[in-house]
């Protein structure tokens, strides 16, 4: 018996709940008991949800009272899902350009939760979530979680990017009895590191693997190279990318446990996650009212979200920059939450270090865009094993620190061995499907992949 995990969920984790101000065991609860309502009451809740957040942002929002009367809209006017249309798209650059006018005058003073992402387009972006928002976001994502067959208090070992492990004895303490989880950093996946990885999984037997797809697809290519077949994972959970077919049957077939694929973003949380049926992804409904027009199970559509839980910042209409299709019927699992199929965008090539590393590109991704200050865009192409271009679309805000930080990552994810040049552009080309792809590879896959 786990004695430990039971005391976590029992005891240390609500106690950091109530700490943080987070009533997360009654969200949940309910969450899990609206997973199964009929679809018409699922929709009664959503519309309820949907015509209170419009109300709130004309009434508190600066910038959207301002849009509401550019396009000669009252709340009042909204009476149907297709009276939504009349309402403008946000975009990503709507939030750079106006982030001081979209916080809600009602929050002013308010805590409110800071939310940071480098976004599927390379575009740094910062937002905030009021408690409340905060509470249902977390709440959504410890449902879904449970899908995989994980619950709070259980070993965890996560896949991430640039999560150094805290030294403190307080981090100790709070791992030990609360997240209890270990990680490998995905921008430090060379031999040694990823073993010393695997041998402290053995040990500690966390049966769950959450991490980045790509970089799921990198360790499982290693544990395949080296023939193990002792790990303990029982089940697995990928996100933040585009997951082929492909690498998805691999990493199946080589950990030997059931993959659970997850759409979700910085700004939103959880948007839709894939239940034990695997047929699509269910979306976070009673959180969200998901646009999808013109999709159907083959043919995608871009996807239109507006926040049905955060009243301080109100994202209404936020266009993703991604694409789905969407399935019809029921899901075998029995929730009645709508789904998506095929999901179109996050794309980013791994690039590979001059030593033979394979690197993924989201991992690069999370800490260049966010953490190098007056980057507004950027790319990074692969031409040589030891060369890369960074393309920058900047701002007044880029400067000599700027080039003084991407000069220390560049040798701290790449190795020594890496150079690289800049080229300034005043803007990103976009794929066929009119998206930004932040990484490309354009040499042979060295003869080594991690």
């Amino acid at each position: 018996m786990d004695l430990i995990k039971t005391i976590a969920q029992k005891i240390f984790i609500p106690l950091s709940w109530h700490r943080e101000g987070f009533a997360i065991k009654p969200t949940w609860a309910a969450l899990e008991e609206s997973q199964y309502w009929p679809k018409e009451k699922l929709l009664e809740l959503q519309w309820k949800r949907l015509a209170h957040i419009i109300d709130e942002a004309y009434r508190y929002v600066p910038y959207y009272r301002e849009k509401f009367d550019e396009h000669g809209i009252r709340p009042e006017d909204i009476k149907s899902p297709d009276d939504i249309k009349k309402l403008p798209i946000l975009t990503k650059q709507d939030i750079r350009e106006n982030i001081d006018r979209m916080i809600s005058e009602r929050f002013r003073g308010e805590r409110l939760i800071p939310k940071k992402t480098g976004g599927s387009t390379g575009v740094p972006l910062k937002l905030f979530w009021s408690v409340a928002a905060t509470t249902a976001k977390k709440a959504a994502t410890m449902r879904h979680d449970a899908w995989t067959g994980y619950r709070l208090g259980e070993k965890l070992a996560i896949l991430w990017g640039a999560e150094a492990e805290d030294a403190t004895l307080r981090f100790k303490i709070y791992n030990k009895l609360t997240s209890r989880r270990i990680a490998l950093d995905t921008l430090q996946m060379d031999e040694t590191t990823t073993m010393a990885f695997i041998n402290r999984l053995r040990k500690f037997g966390a049966k769950f693997l959450f991490g980045h797809a790509h970089s799921l697809y990198i360790f499982a290519l290693f544990v395949k190279e080296h023939g193990l077949t002792d790990l303990p994972t029982e089940s697995i959970l990928s996100t933040a990318e585009v997951l082929t077919e492909n690498e998805r049957a691999e990493i199946e077939r080589v950990l030997q446990a059931p993959l659970f694929d997850r759409y979700g973003c910085e700004e939103l949380s959880i948007v839709a996650s894939e239940c034990e049926a695997h047929e699509g992804m269910h979306l976070h409904a009673e959180g969200l009212w998901v646009e999808t027009d013109g999709a159907d199970e083959t043919t995608p559509a871009d996807l239109i979200i507006t926040d049905l839980t955060n009243e301080a910042m109100p994202l209404i209409r936020y266009r993703l920059e991604d694409m789905a299709t969407v399935l019809k019927g029921d899901c075998p699992c029995g929730r009645t939450l709508p789904r998506l199929g095929k999901l179109y965008g996050r794309h980013t090539d791994f690039l590979y270090t001059p030593d033979g590393r394979m690197l993924s590109g989201i991992s690069i991704m999370v800490n260049l865009a966010i953490e190098i200050p007056g980057i507004w865009q950027v790319q990074v192409v692969q031409d040589k094993l030891d060369h890369l271009l960074f393309r920058i679309v900047k701002t007044d805000k880029f400067g000599e620190y700027s080039l003084k930080q991407l000069a220390e990552a560049v040798p701290q994810f790449f190795g020594r061995g890496m150079t690289y040049d800049v080229e300034y552009v005043p803007e990103l080309s976009r794929t066929p499907r009119g998206k930004y792809q932040f990484s490309i590879c354009q040499i042979d896959k060295p003869g080594r992949m991690i």
